[in-house]
């Protein structure tokens, strides 16, 4: 074996090869990919927990404005008003859609759009009575 046979060998086995660089950045790149998708899952859940909370809490007050005026559907700015909402309830869904009241036949409902912001899907945030 020649001298420059012995260095042309050695500098392969030196060093990454631009394929294996390659192959670990799309690697690393899956990883996190799938990391960040799982978290956004994780995400989802809990914003539709703390929605549908703040949803229940804004229906409750909106029962005590009912059993104190006979007439009329509260707002969510008249249960702000007459101090029945607490500070801690957000007017808004986790995905920035305000919630509604609405009284129709009885029922009272609190609502939002939901996650894809559309009002009248299946994945509106929904109260009832």
């Amino acid at each position: 074996m020649t001298a420059r046979s012995r260095n042309h060998s050695r500098s392969r086995s030196r060093g990454v090869t631009p394929i294996a660089a390659a192959l670990a950045v799309l690697a690393l790149s899956a990883g996190a990919s799938c990391v960040w998708w799982l978290g956004s899952l994780g995400a989802a859940r809990d914003g539709h927990a703390s929605s549908s909370a703040d949803a229940a809490q804004i229906q409750s007050a909106a029962k005590a404005f009912r059993a104190q005026h006979a007439n009329g559907c509260p707002t969510l700015s008249s249960l702000q008003e007459e101090e029945l909402l607490s500070r801690n309830v957000r007017p808004d869904d986790a995905w920035g859609n305000r919630f509604r009241v609405s009284c129709q036949d009885g029922e009272l409902e609190v609502s939002s759009a939901g996650p894809d912001r559309k009002p009248n899907t299946a994945d509106d945030i929904r109260a009832t009575r």
